[in-house]
């Protein structure tokens, strides 16, 4: 297998990453090549990385897209597993992978692989929901498959549809494991989405603001039956519905600056009024 380990790049982006980032790291060790890309990291995670490959990287953080793109570019194997610094890769997905690369003829004709992720939420696997059946993006052959968007960047690949393969072996995916780390992630990716979407005309009405989220809490707990995931499935829908909320409201919010100014201390001190 000495062959088809070299033929493997893991790639990997990280900032601030902790106790997940070794575990991340610890699950791919066997692996020909890692490359890890960090953002800027305060908490050691560089130093930490270091432990594990030569291929770490300092890049200042230019969004989802460039970075992925920076750190594959890096790579030198023909494909590549790309990694966020919360995913676990399981020895059934390890042993699939390194059987893909040792049969190259077997898999000319792929040009990616989308990978089936295991959910957990706030510290308990989920099984339904928004999140689920959770199939992501996650290996790539070097050269033939590229990421687009910003907030929620996506694979295009080379070939289209024919050219993915479906990889049923899983990848663990620790994602949102408190509250707090639920809510402050929402926050940043919603401020992401909301950049995005404005310079194409977004501009979502009162009215969705307050219905959005609660066809978005309908879809997470009745129409994916999160409600089989027990309270965690309830509080799962509710957080979707939350993230809904906070991007709605912000665009809503930066179309309403555009022809009105905040009211504020001094004119009220003045006498003035902000207008309505």
């Amino acid at each position: 297998m000495a062959a088809a380990v070299d033929r493997l790049s893991v790639m990997l982006n990280t900032f601030n990453g902790g106790r997940k980032l070794e575990r991340c790291l610890e699950s791919v060790k066997w692996a020909g090549e890692i490359v890890v890309v960090d953002s800027g990291s305060t908490d050691g995670s560089p130093e930490l990385a270091g432990r594990y490959t030569g291929k770490v990287r300092i890049n200042p953080w230019p969004g989802y897209r460039a970075q992925r793109e920076f750190g594959m570019s890096l790579c030198s194997g023909e494909w590549i597993l790309i990694l966020d610094q919360d995913e676990y890769c399981t020895a059934e997905l390890a042993s699939r992978l390194l059987s893909i690369c040792a049969d190259p003829a077997a898999h000319a004709r792929y040009n990616a692989g989308w990978i089936r992720r295991i959910e957990h939420f706030w510290g308990k696997r989920v099984n339904f929901g928004n999140y689920n059946p959770s199939s992501q993006p996650r290996l790539a052959r070097r050269g033939k498959c590229r990421w687009v968007g910003h907030a929620h960047s996506y694979m295009e690949v080379e070939g289209g549809e024919p050219a993915i393969l479906r990889i049923g072996e899983p990848l663990w995916h620790d994602s949102y494991a408190t509250p707090a780390e639920f809510f402050e992630k929402i926050n940043r990716y919603s401020d992401l989405d909301v950049e995005e979407r404005l310079p194409k005309g977004y501009r979502p009405s009162i009215w969705r603001v307050a219905l959005s989220p609660l066809g978005m809490w309908w879809k997470c707990y009745v129409v994916r039956q999160g409600f089989r995931d027990g309270a965690h499935g309830f509080l799962n829908a509710a957080s979707m519905a939350a993230y809904w909320f906070f991007r709605l409201s912000k665009a809503w919010h930066r179309r309403w600056l555009e022809s009105n100014r905040p009211a504020s201390w001094e004119e009220h001190i003045s006498g003035g009024s902000s207008k309505k």
